[in-house]
């Protein structure tokens, strides 16, 4: 009996010091269905009017959301300039949003993706996801808040021959602009050869990545980041967010390799959409790897400049740098 009391002091002793949502933001549950709705309403602007006209569906539907909730603009604005100070509240609120049109695409029989498809790899095996780091994450184009940076440890399960594919799924609030999100991996080998990809990110869905194999040296290291810019609009005032989901790094072996057998590895680094796997992105992404370096990243030409946003506490990078 008195261990219970205790329990529950404790219990209404951890409510009470865990700070409430201001009564004039729009509170967590209520925002969670005002983005849920705003997602969907987008993605029927998109299929029903592509081209220059969605984008003003996408505004019409985006008013008819607020409305729907009895919020304006402005409080809408305001209560994401609160949740912006509370990342870790927007990105719980982005994790559920993100699962109920998961659950949506799959009632109205959406075929597994290519995200689905290596969900049940484990961490071993020819074929694995050795993603360890955070699969969801938030990125704003505000100092120490829009750059993610990540480091895969390479052990003895990484031989000559592997190949890559680093993905992840997006989803954009962004009022005026253009979209700009970077993502650079580079993957450096015995003798000190480095191979450096940077792709560019400017549309929702999924991303892929492809890093080829190295038939001839072991690889030593793996780390990169994901960083979101301004784009050509610098106004800090305007609603710009990037929502990270879903991300996996899946390893292939190469049992040719292996055995001692010369193969083919893969020729091409691509982003590529999730509709359509085998179909590159138009002009709005673009790619290129970048052989024989030492140690030098290539930041974007363009956008805010880098920031370091370090996943974990304790780590010896916790330092922001510029």
């Amino acid at each position: 009996m008195k261990r219970s009391l205790w329990a529950a002091l404790g219990l209404l002793l951890l409510m009470a010091c865990t700070p409430s949502v201001p009564s004039d933001v729009i509170q967590p549950g209520d925002m969670e269905d005002i983005l849920y709705d705003y997602h969907l309403a987008q993605a029927m602007a998109k299929v029903d009017h592509p081209g220059a006209e969605g984008e003003f569906e996408k505004t019409r539907n985006f008013l008819a959301v607020l409305k729907k909730y009895e919020v304006t603009e402005a409080e809408f604005d305001s209560s994401l300039v609160y949740y912006y100070s509370h990342i870790d509240r927007l990105k719980k609120i982005y994790s559920e949003v993100n699962e109920r049109l998961a659950d949506e695409a799959k009632s109205l029989g959406a075929q597994v993706g290519e995200i689905g498809r290596y969900s049940q790899y484990s961490t071993t095996g020819d074929t694995a996801n050795i993603w360890k780091g955070v699969t969801d994450l938030l990125l704003i184009p505000k100092p120490m808040m829009n750059r993610y940076d990540f480091a895969v440890k390479v052990d003895s399960a990484f031989y000559k021959g592997d190949s890559f594919m680093f993905q992840f799924t997006t989803d954009f609030i962004w009022q005026n602009g253009m979209k700009d999100a970077v993502v650079c991996f580079m993957t450096k080998y015995e003798g000190d050869s480095i191979i450096q990809t940077v792709n560019h990110v400017s549309v929702p869905g999924l991303s892929q990545i492809r890093i080829p194999a190295n038939n001839e040296n072991r690889l030593k290291e793996m780390r990169g980041f994901i960083y979101l810019g301004q784009g050509n609009d610098p106004d800090d005032m305007t609603r710009k967010m990037m929502f990270v989901s879903q991300i996996q790094l899946i390893r292939f072996h190469n049992k040719s390799v292996q055995n001692g057998k010369d193969s083919t590895a893969v020729k091409k680094d691509s982003l590529q959409r999730g509709d359509d796997p085998r179909r590159e992105l138009p002009d709005s992404v673009r790619n290129r790897t970048v052989g024989g370096l030492r140690d030098k990243t290539l930041p974007p030409s363009t956008g805010t400049p880098l920031h370091r946003v370090v996943s974990g506490a304790g780590s010896a990078d916790a330092k922001p740098r510029r």
